[in-house]
């Protein structure tokens, strides 16, 4: 399922069908496959993937001895793994016959313990290199060079898919159900934990436990299920009770993936007040579930998703995000490749911090005079981002750092060109990731909606142009 699925990069200059041309990690600080990494035997219980969404699939490659662990007992899910050390991996898990002994066949593969594999791999067109004639065994892999090393090692058929050269495996994947387009960079980088799922599902299915029927299944672990009665309105998060208004359409089947909606507030206006005026529920017309969270303290005046002191990659109501998310995808039938996120003022915020966070569960979002934290960012999220060059209550400068991220997540272009909504002086950005394309909208809409001046507001038909963007989106 989507939710599962983490990753982060940004877009660089394709040099080769495999490979991109991003700065080598040096060697000397980068350890290849260390000693220190092998030490830790097969099959023991890694300390710290607990709460890993990777967890079975480390500890399924564990137990057959294809991945170890570090002599401290851990794993380190999160760390990033080379090209190298990945394509050893790879190919102990599935090649039986002898992988042989060519030790020369990059200028920069020349006799080191992975030179076998890489040679191997070369061999069998798994890896082509680069054109200096070199590898680069110690540079990170990127989840689009781990999605070709891994699906070329299996006896898969991958359709072509045009460019660029990794479209193909990103599309295989989405379709098999393995990472979402919607969840990866493929310009990402790879972390262990990803790197053990890849390897898992493509052993599933080569032994015939799960088979890949080149089917998209995004629906959540609660189709099928009766929704929850009465509807929840509240949940424990890190001990805390924290209460939300649902809506649930009249239409709603069990049966049936739905969009998903959170929507928040900003920090003077209660989640009663932002469900009157965002309309983006009126708008939907029943094809979406809405959650909308009540910051804390909740009965304010100054609310609030997050503590002082919260570091910018770890707010405290990311957690209340992702618990929400997980128990509305257990207990109703989503579409967990249809997550959107909404907010005004802090509520936009907090909504461009979180696609920055969780862009590799959220497909699109859409702010209205908001900042941002910076953040490593997870994955492709496209987004709709209003905000007044006269905000008086969000400077302007901070709509521009959110927007300039979303443009760095998502690989776009400096170029525009205008789209609708013209009167709120909207243009797209060129180049993005096709999943993930960006509208920008420095609106001059100053009145609220008692006539006097405000140009920190929500405009008018806001709402309505944020989910207009969100069915433009498609699958």
């Amino acid at each position: 399922m989507r939710f599962m699925n983490h990753s982060f990069g940004k877009l660089v200059r394709m040099v080769l069908a495999f490979g991109v041309g991003v700065s080598s990690v040096s060697w000397q600080a980068t350890s290849l496959m260390s000693d220190k990494w092998q030490a830790f035997g097969a099959g023991a219980a890694f300390s710290d993937i607990q709460n890993s969404p990777y967890k079975a699939s480390i500890e399924f490659l564990a137990e057959r001895g294809v991945v170890s662990g570090y002599a401290d007992g851990t794993f380190k899910p999160t760390a990033k793994i080379n090209r190298a050390e990945i394509l050893k991996i790879i190919l102990e898990a599935t090649v039986k016959d002898d992988i042989g002994h060519s030790l020369d066949c990059f200028r920069d593969v020349r006799g080191d313990w992975y030179a076998k594999y890489v040679c191997y791999a070369k061999e069998k067109g798994i890896v082509s290199g680069y054109p200096d004639n070199t590898f680069k065994p110690s540079q990170n892999v990127t989840m689009a060079e781990a999605l070709k090393m891994g699906i070329e090692s299996f006896p898969v058929t991958v359709p072509e898919a045009g460019e660029p050269w990794y479209k193909k495996y990103v599309e295989f994947s989405h379709n098999n159900n393995i990472f979402s387009r919607y969840s990866i960079m493929p310009q990402g980088f790879m972390t262990r934990g990803q790197m053990a799922y890849l390897i898992h599902q493509l052993l599933l299915n080569q032994e015939g436990t799960k088979k890949f029927t080149g089917v998209r299944d995004s629906r959540s672990a609660g189709c099928g299920k009766a929704k929850p009665s009465p509807t929840p309105t509240s949940s424990t998060i890190s001990g805390v009770v924290r209460h939300y208004i649902t809506d649930v359409p009249s239409g709603y089947s069990k049966d049936t993936p739905i969009s998903l909606v959170f929507a928040f507030h900003g920090r003077t206006n209660p989640n009663t007040q932002v469900r009157e005026y965002y309309k983006v529920e009126e708008a939907s017309k029943g094809k979406a579930i809405f959650i909308y969270p009540a910051g804390l303290p909740e009965e304010g005046p100054n609310r609030s998703w997050s503590d002082p002191g919260d570091k910018a990659n770890n707010l405290r109501d990311f957690k209340l995000f992702d618990q929400l998310l997980e128990e509305f995808s257990n207990n109703y039938c989503i579409d967990l490749d249809q997550v959107y996120v909404v907010g005004h003022s802090l509520g936009a915020w907090f909504t461009n911090s979180l696609a920055c966070a969780r862009g590799n569960v959220i497909r699109a979002i859409g702010s209205v005079g908001g900042g941002t934290t910076i953040n490593e960012c997870t994955g492709p999220v496209a987004a709709m981002i209003m905000h007044n060059p006269k905000d008086n209550l969000a400077p302007f400068s901070t709509g521009i750092t959110a927007r300039d991220q979303l443009l760095k997540q998502d690989q776009c272009s400096a170029k525009t060109k205008p789209v609708e909504p013209l009167d709120l002086n909207c243009v797209a950005y060129q180049g993005c990731n096709e999943t993930a394309p960006v509208i920008w909208c420095p609106h001059t809409d100053s009145t609220e909606y008692g006539g006097a001046y405000y140009p920190h507001t929500w405009p008018d038909h806001a709402g309505e142009e944020i989910w207009k963007f969100f069915e433009s989106l498609g699958k």
